[in-house]
């Protein structure tokens, strides 16, 4: 019986790989997952940044160098379902779906499989936003203020960390071997984000262009990668 059980759970957990596409690679046809999962990577930051600008503009007396994102879903604010929606909620989704397209287009390795579990986790964060919406002007001091404001320091920690370990796999792939300048932009824009020039800057009027500038780190780099990783899936079908 015991040996009947130990079968079945190998053959269970091999199926849910399969069916959530945390398989091995097949170079010979092309992958489905892979390329919906870059599709889905290159499309969501276009909305998103869209979404930020037009919300911004249509919020009468909103300044985005100096007020944050979240104040676009506040209370006050004009739309805060389209931000929620197409803001916090699809940022989630494609932060998700990258981290499994990331796993199948990069050769595996201990550091890949980290970094897939931290978009992944900072991709249910971030969908998560949705449900504690700021406080106006972001004072969070409302339970679903105070909840946004601790739930945002999780993916601002976990993505740079996904970001960094993924470094070393990509440099040992050669498909990925000509994207290492873009390692070192990345991590160049983050110390600079996360040192104490930010702190200083943080006493200036200028939080929303701060964080306009850390957002963009992690959304333009999944929107490259998920370039690559589309051009990859059209290979297999070579």
């Amino acid at each position: 019986m015991n040996y009947i059980l130990k079968w079945k759970s190998i053959y269970h957990f091999y199926f849910f790989k399969m069916y959530i596409g945390l398989g091995e690679l097949d170079k010979t046809r092309m992958d489905w997952l892979q390329k919906v999962t870059a599709l889905v990577g290159i499309l969501g930051p276009v909305v998103n940044f869209s979404v930020f600008i037009i919300l911004g503009l249509l919020y009468p007396g909103y300044n985005a160098i100096s007020q944050f994102v979240s104040e676009l879903a506040t209370s006050e604010a004009p739309y805060p379902v389209i931000m929620n929606i197409l803001g916090f909620n699809l940022f989630g989704i494609y932060m998700v779906l990258f981290g499994i397209g990331i796993y199948r287009a990069v050769n595996k390795h201990i550091l890949t499989t980290i970094s897939m579990g931290l978009f992944i986790f900072a991709g249910i964060i971030l969908f998560m936003l949705a449900m504690f919406p700021a406080d106006p002007g972001c004072k969070n001091i409302t339970p679903l203020g105070y909840g946004h404001n601790l739930l945002i320091k999780f993916p601002s920690v976990a993505i740079p960390m996904a970001i960094v370990l993924l470094i070393y796999p990509l440099w040992k792939d050669h498909n990925w071997k000509n994207y290492s300048w873009l390692f070192f932009i990345q991590i160049g824009i983050f110390l600079i984000i996360y040192s104490p020039i930010a702190i200083i800057l943080s006493s200036v009027p200028i939080d929303g262009l701060v964080q306009r500038l850390g957002l963009g780190v992690p959304i333009s780099y999944i929107f490259i990668m998920s370039t690559k990783i589309y051009r990859l899936a059209g290979q297999s079908l070579i």
